[in-house]
């Protein structure tokens, strides 16, 4: 199967490019009303969507913002008065936005955009059970490693699209996080498409604990954006995917392109995907990465997680000590959870204490010269509640580790 690509567009000169341009075949409108990064207005739009029609490519009309009930409704409100039949399909992220498509454009196809969450193929194929026939694409996360996509690819109803080059996104909130820190105003949110020329916030943001790395920061009237300082970029690594069925690569140059453009330089790129597109990853002007496409190791954790949850079971009046904190080969730091006393002589086999529990359940034996000392450095023979003890370091004791009682 051959791979589409699609792409977004804000001018007449971008559809030029992408008609010219080999495997585009779809071009991605934004208008302010609608569209969290959108620039154009209604009107420009729907010109620009007949326009597209024109020149062969299928113009899909962007809805992917969050909002609260009155703002959804002032905006179906405007909507319901506008012609969208120049348009070939909607794309949605809000289900209230899809379940308005339905309703009230019910020929419509939809486009779900399912980039955050609803990553397992359950929750894929509930969407899919919910929207029926009027649903036609999902909009995949690039969280998903390749041999998953593949998987969706060949298993869901619908067709499926991923981001092949382009920002990463780290997260959108519909909230404003710029304005408060900048002098410049942002455009008002309650009319987004009065002035479409109206300039965003843009900054760069750096932390604390990273100050060399900044991520690029975008303030729109429906919100804030935060971006990855890399791109993601899979463009060489598109062959499984293509077997597998995959439908669309999406190709976001938006943040490459000239002013009033968003497809600067799509037909080169096209052309290059044509030919050899290892040559891209290493003359691609930004720096890049495909975090998840090998493998996705965010849920490494989890088994280690719900290991500890085996513990819980032991938190009980015979538990006396947690550990909290320690230093590989030199000590271990207790939070002493009930009374309990030590033998005078130090052998703490002859106490109160009966083993160690680590977070697999598993439990350990006490070393028998084992040694309680406070912060201070005393050795005392009783502890209570709450208090700090620091002991040598045990093997295999790690924070959350338990000391139990006999």
């Amino acid at each position: 199967m051959v791979i589409q690509f699609n792409t977004f567009v804000r001018s007449l000169a971008d559809l030029e490019a992408c008609g010219a341009a080999p495997g585009v075949r779809e071009v991605l409108l934004e208008p302010r009303l609608t569209a969290r990064q959108g620039k154009l207005s209604l009107t420009a739009a729907h010109a620009l969507a007949i326009a597209a029609q024109q020149r062969g490519l299928n113009p899909v009309l962007v809805w992917d913002i969050l909002m609260p009930e009155p703002v959804m409704q002032g905006i179906c409100d405007r909507l319901q008065s506008w012609d969208l039949s120049p348009f070939a399909a909607m794309r949605v992220s809000d289900v209230g936005a899809a379940a308005w498509v339905q309703a009230h454009w019910p020929q419509m196809p939809i486009h779900l955009i399912v980039e955050t969450g609803n990553h397992n193929r359950e929750a894929l194929q509930g969407w899919c059970a919910l929207l029926g026939p009027s649903l036609t694409r999902l909009v995949m996360s690039i969280e998903l490693p390749e041999a998953t996509l593949i998987d969706y690819c060949q298993q869901l109803p619908v067709d499926c699209e991923v981001l092949g080059v382009g920002p990463i996104l780290l997260f959108y909130s519909p909230r404003s996080l710029l304005a408060a820190h900048l002098p410049s105003p942002v455009p008002s949110p309650e009319d987004p498409d009065a002035d479409p020329d109206a300039a965003d916030l843009t900054a760069h943001v750096a932390f604390a604990d990273t100050p060399q790395r900044h991520f690029p920061t975008e303030e729109t009237p429906h919100g804030t954006l935060m971006f990855l300082d890399k791109d993601q970029f899979i463009l060489d690594r598109l062959e499984g995917l293509a077997a597998a069925g995959l439908h669309t690569v999406r190709l976001d140059l938006r943040h490459l392109s000239q002013a009033d453009e968003a497809a600067t330089g799509i037909t080169a790129l096209c052309t290059q995907l044509q030919t050899d597109p290892s040559l891209l990853r290493s003359t691609w002007p930004r720096p890049i990465q495909a975090p998840f496409f090998k493998a996705n190791r965010t849920t490494a954790l989890f088994p280690r997680l719900k290991a500890k949850a085996k513990l819980a079971a032991y938190r009980d009046q015979n538990c006396l000590a947690e550990a909290i904190a320690g230093e590989s080969g030199q000590y271990i730091v207790w939070q002493v959870l009930r009374p309990f006393t030590r033998s005078p002589v130090g052998n703490a086999a002859r106490t109160q204490i009966d083993c160690l529990r680590i977070p697999t359940g598993e439990a350990i034996a006490v070393p028998p010269d084992l040694t309680f000392q406070t912060l201070a450095g005393t050795e005392p023979i009783s502890f209570m509640p709450s208090q700090l003890l620091i002991t040598p370091w045990i093997k295999k004791v790690v924070p959350g580790s338990l000391l139990m009682g006999r």
